[in-house]
């Protein structure tokens, strides 16, 4: 997973979008800054995706209320550190890796999408399956 280096400097104005989401989804502030102070910030998709790793944190951290909170958080961030917008998943870091391997491979998907026959075995083509 492509990893960037947190930014030292406190994100600017959130978009509308942010705003918006983080209401609906009723992310609070004090968690808002647990996340950006304490998550993995990950560079995928033209932005930064920040995310809290339970297992990277320390023991007194990762037994406090709003690490529970943050779990399954992504915020995105912009260049400029503007917060773009915020969702919840709840396979959130494994949903960043495979984005990030996604951006790596060139935009093509990072795993076999190809035919394969009933057997499960990929086909050399149509006229493999034909016969079958």
């Amino acid at each position: 997973m492509a990893r960037c280096r947190p930014s030292s400097s406190r994100p600017t104005l959130p978009t509308f979008t942010f705003l918006e989401h983080s209401a609906r989804g009723m992310l609070r502030q004090e968690v808002l800054d647990f996340i950006l102070d304490h998550g993995l910030r990950v560079r995928a998709a033209g932005a930064t995706h920040v995310t809290v790793l339970e297992r990277d944190l320390s023991r007194a951290l990762r037994d406090s209320s709003l690490a529970r909170q943050a779990r399954g958080w992504i915020v995105l961030v912009s260049d400029d550190e503007r917060l773009l917008t915020c969702y919840r998943r709840a396979d959130a870091s494994s949903f960043l890796r495979r984005k990030s391997k996604h951006r790596l491979n060139g935009g093509r998907p990072h795993r076999d999408t190809g035919w394969r026959n009933a057997e499960g075995r990929r086909g050399v083509g149509r006229a493999s399956h034909a016969g079958s």
